[in-house]
């Protein structure tokens, strides 16, 4: 298999004659937790919606482990932000999950012993096996989160992109969260975050991608993460802050 699981060769996104992402080139390695990172508006989602191939390009390609087009779109596996998410649907928890298998079985396939298998570890991975019958919209933002974690670990794949999927979660829901990204790196697959907080960097991510609508910068955290980068892609303030924690982890 190619290192790279993402290569994204001066990719430009706009809405109408709005340019959203300009020119982006970059890599993504296999086996690495990525974190998208950037202001609002600065093009993070919409270069999520290139890479599962939910938007057009006007210039620019995106080839997922070495091919372009829809070639291996079959190895990705998407967690959109959860407010796309119709919550008033009369499905319950259980049901969304085994959405999961729907790539391997069909909408109509018959249930084999792997599919049951794959859901049932799925539910015990987000710790949501007394959820199992409950209407999707009854749940709460983090249990809601926990259950689309879980349908996506019953689809499977080798690379798994997620919009925001600690937005509006607990902090039990974002730690749970967290370390099934982990295990899923540690078991060689490739896991893309947008996220928006910046004192967890460091902690959850080893590679970066800062964004506004331009490449800041992207590479492994540790080199990424710096207060010049993150002057240029949000402003001083917040420049600011990365020294005061670079200054409070160096004493």
């Amino acid at each position: 298999m190619t290192e790279s699981a993402v290569d994204i060769e001066g990719l430009t996104l706009s809405y109408d004659s709005e340019v959203a992402v300009d020119d982006v080139s970059l890599e993504l390695p296999v086996g690495s937790l990525v974190g998208v990172v950037g202001p609002n508006g600065a093009g993070k989602s919409t270069l999520i919606k290139a890479i599962v191939g939910s938007m057009k390009a006007d210039r620019g390609e995106v080839r997922l482990f070495g091919k372009g087009g829809d070639a291996n779109r079959h190895m990705l596996t998407y967690v959109p932000q959860r407010g796309q998410v119709d919550w008033d649907f009369p499905i319950t928890a259980a049901e969304v999950v085994r959405q999961g298998r729907f790539r391997s079985t069909g909408m109509l396939g018959r249930f084999r012993g792997s599919d049951r298998k794959a859901v049932q570890e799925a539910l015990e991975a987000v710790a949501i096996g007394d959820l199992v019958d409950r209407q999707i919209g009854a749940l709460s933002g983090g249990q809601q989160q926990r259950v689309f974690l879980a349908r996506a670990l019953a689809q499977g794949g080798e690379l798994f992109v997620m919009d925001e999927p600690f937005a509006g979660v607990d902090a039990s829901t974002e730690s749970a969260i967290v370390d099934v990204l982990r295990d899923l790196r540690d078991d060689g697959k490739t896991v893309i975050v947008v996220h928006h907080d910046l004192t967890t960097v460091r902690e959850y991510f080893d590679h970066l991608v800062l964004l506004n609508r331009k490449l800041i910068a992207s590479g492994p955290a540790d080199q990424v993460f710096t207060p010049e980068n993150l002057r240029e892609t949000y402003g001083g303030y917040v420049a600011i802050v990365a020294e005061a924690d670079e200054a409070n982890l160096a004493s």
